[in-house]
């Protein structure tokens, strides 16, 4: 059975460079709840901003139920036969039920200053946030997909603070998962 780590965090924390760095040294699998709503954006023709994203699936739970993006990766993730699966961008009680629900599981946190999230975001420019402004940025932490982190984040299994430089994160990536996970030969 392959390990399900799920990401909590706000935007900006470092679950992208976790899921990323998961990927490169571990060879894991990421799924995200982001991607089955790009997907429909990008067959509707919608640009793929976060505003775009998170209506989208605010509307999918109102019609469909509270669940409906975790059912599909859920199956998704019981399909695949990676040995590491990441499940970046748990926002809802559901989804961190959902990655709870398989047996080899772990919830990791991420946390980073509001002023350092906003100098990544304003650094990354994806999502159409290349000129947020903070207020703007702050307001963000309001809307209903980023209301529920915070408390989720508190029962999490691991929890990270990604404060220090980028190298600094990885290395505690490796402590975390050096007996948990084998990493990919010649990395």
């Amino acid at each position: 059975m392959a390990l399900v780590v799920g990401l909590v965090g706000k935007i900006a924390s470092g679950k992208g460079v976790v899921s990323d760095y998961l990927c490169r040294r571990y060879d894991a699998k990421v799924y995200r709840f982001s991607d089955v709503l790009s997907d429909i954006l990008l067959k509707l023709n919608k640009p793929n901003t976060r505003e775009n994203l998170q209506a989208l699936g605010f509307s999918l739970r109102q019609i469909f139920g509270d669940t409906v993006l975790s059912e599909v990766l859920k199956q998704e993730i019981a399909r695949d036969k990676s040995s590491l699966v990441v499940v970046d961008g748990i926002r809802y009680w559901n989804e961190f039920n959902m990655v709870k629900s398989f047996g080899n599981s772990l919830v990791v946190s991420i946390t980073a200053p509001l002023e350092v999230r906003y100098e990544r975001t304003i650094s990354r420019a994806t999502r159409g946030e290349s000129k947020i402004s903070f207020e703007e940025f702050k307001a963000n932490e309001d809307k209903p997909t980023e209301k529920l982190i915070d408390e989720i984040a508190m029962h999490a299994d691991i929890k990270i603070e990604n404060i220090g430089s980028k190298e600094a994160l990885l290395e505690t990536l490796d402590t975390i998962f050096k007996d948990k996970i084998k990493k990919k030969e010649g990395r």
